[in-house]
């Protein structure tokens, strides 16, 4: 049920407007009237009212005035204007305050009543919609105490490089797979939020949109949806009663996926089906997933998947056992003179025990997959490092222990200097991102920022929140609302111009968002800081 207000100076406006139309049968159980501002602020302050029918042309606070403060102090109430006059200034005005409608006098009963069921539906959808964000949240704890750690903590390492996958490792985190099982990787990127939330909740809802995952895409079958390192997520399809998955067979679950994605979760997601691999070889089909990803600036928001498989034959072998974790800190941080040192100790020794070439293989793809391993952790691509994108470079760097030490000096030696390229590359785009954002806040969006730079909007918004610590949508906001506290404080605008000039359209959007970020509303923020009275 609902609860509505006329406010309207006229006492036979009230009561033919009460007898003419049957706002019971509209749902409203409170039917309240005021013949004043003053009066209806009372009402306000001890009626929780969902819809307001209100005159324009009032002595004293007119009803422009009245909607302002409600907006102010109300502002989840719908408003429908009345007024006996035609004037493009008060039209204009209602649409700043955010009003549901505006009807000239004298409505009929018929189109007055058919804009209030309009309303009522409107107020409903929020409602749902409120509804909804609430239950999300709740997922929250159950989200917090049932995450598949173990296991995603197991796939995390593995696609780091840290571990090599054995019949022991997967039988302690209770996956129901082989060391040989082949699995089939989905990259599931969250590529648009269609309306604006705080990390919090955009984590609150991802969680939700992993159980959908769950649900469309695995259904009966077995497999995990998991989160890299990196905040990636992946659908990993197992190999089921020793049948593969079949990669062309997720094509129209994945639409149905990224569909449901769009009506229920407020958000657009692509998805990109790779290669059905064993264990061994799913590090590289993931990173090529990723590329795949970086580099789709034609057709996002799609379902995608990767053109070519994996050679037959190609594996990774099982790693020297060397100290993985110190090879890479070193790369990473610029080290590659001790990094060289250790390597050509390491070769010394391979010529001393004259190692064949499976332990050259091993040595090789050890370094290949710590490059790997640095550039995901830094979201950068590998196709220009040498010696990484072309097939028959293991079998040209393994012929003698010489070549090998020549590849790999050549590999980290290109890895090291483009490392330090991009990084450099890396902050000039947040550096580049952020002066757009200030530059554009009237119109700005996380897609049109992406666009400006050329970037895929999923892409830059995890570089951007690796390099700062701040999500870009976050930034958005935050860039919003100190650029309003400045108008506030610094300019004799009115609130709802201050609300257009930053791009909110909804006065009551504005106010919301400023005071979850500032902690009071902006007329109180502006009379706390601001000397002269302007409201």
């Amino acid at each position: 049920m609902f609860k509505l207000l006329i406010v309207d100076d006229e006492i036979y406006v009230l009561r033919a407007m009460r007898k003419s139309i049957d706002f019971a049968a509209l749902g409203f159980d409170e039917v309240h009237q005021a013949m004043g501002a003053k009066e209806a602020m009372s009402i306000l302050a001890s009626h929780d009212i969902d819809l307001i029918i209100c005159d324009i042309e009032m002595p004293g606070m007119n009803g422009l005035e009245l909607i302002e403060w409600v907006n102010e102090h109300n502002p989840e109430v719908e408003t429908i204007f009345l007024t006996g006059h035609a004037e493009f200034a008060y039209a204009k005005k209602a649409v700043q305050l955010g009003s549901f409608e505006y009807l000239l006098k004298p409505v009929k009963p018929e189109e007055l009543t058919a804009t209030v069921r309009l309303a009522i539906d409107k107020i409903e959808r929020d409602r749902a919609a409120a509804g909804l964000l609430e239950t999300s949240k709740k997922y929250q704890t159950l989200w917090e105490l049932q995450k598949a750690v173990v296991v995603e903590r197991f796939w995390q390492n593995l696609l780091a490089g840290r571990i090599v996958p054995t019949q022991d490792h997967l039988q302690a985190v209770n996956l129901p797979i082989q060391p040989q099982s082949q699995i089939l990787p989905i990259l599931l990127s969250i590529e648009q939020w269609h309306k604006e939330f705080t990390l919090r909740d955009e984590e609150t809802l991802e969680y939700a949109i992993r159980n959908a995952a769950a649900e469309l895409l695995l259904g009966d079958l077995a497999g995990d949806i998991i989160k890299d390192e990196n905040g990636i997520l992946f659908a990993l399809v197992y190999e089921t009663n020793g049948k593969s998955p079949d990669s062309a067979a997720f094509t129209e679950a994945c639409r149905a996926f990224t569909d449901a994605c769009r009506r229920y979760f407020y958000c657009t997601v692509s998805c990109y089906i790779g290669h059905t691999v064993s264990i061994p070889t799913l590090t590289e089909v993931v990173h090529r997933l990723i590329e795949l990803e970086q580099e789709n600036l034609s057709s996002p928001l799609s379902v995608q998947q990767l053109k070519q498989p994996l050679p037959q034959g190609s594996k990774q072998k099982s790693p020297l056992s060397i100290p993985w974790s110190d090879w890479v800190v070193l790369f990473e941080s610029g080290n590659k003179e001790e990094l060289l040192k250790r390597l050509h100790q390491l070769f010394a020794d391979m010529q001393e025990t004259q190692a064949d070439t499976e332990t050259a293989s091993a040595l090789y793809h050890a370094l290949t997959y710590m490059i790997y391993h640095v550039a995901h952790k830094n979201g950068l691509s590998v196709k220009e490092w040498s010696g990484l994108r072309e097939r028959s470079g293991e079998l040209a760097a393994i012929r003698s222990i010489s070549q090998l030490k020549a590849w790999s000096e050549k590999l980290i030696d290109t890895g090291s200097r483009y490392l330090d390229n991009q990084r450099n590359e890396c902050s000039l785009i947040i550096d580049k991102t952020k002066q757009y954002i200030k530059a554009n806040l009237k119109d700005v969006t996380r897609e049109k920022a992406a666009n400006y730079i050329y970037l895929n909007s999923a892409y830059l918004s995890r570089i951007f929140k690796r390099e700062t610590g701040q999500s870009l949508i976050d930034f958005i906001i935050q860039a919003k609302m100190d650029r309003a506290k400045i108008l506030l404080t610094e300019s004799n605008l009115k609130i709802v111009d201050v609300c257009e000039e930053i791009g909110y359209e909804n006065y009551s959007h504005f106010g919301q968002a400023f005071k979850k970020k500032v902690g009071i509303s902006p007329l109180e923020f502006r009379k706390r800081f601001q000397s002269m009275d302007i409201t």
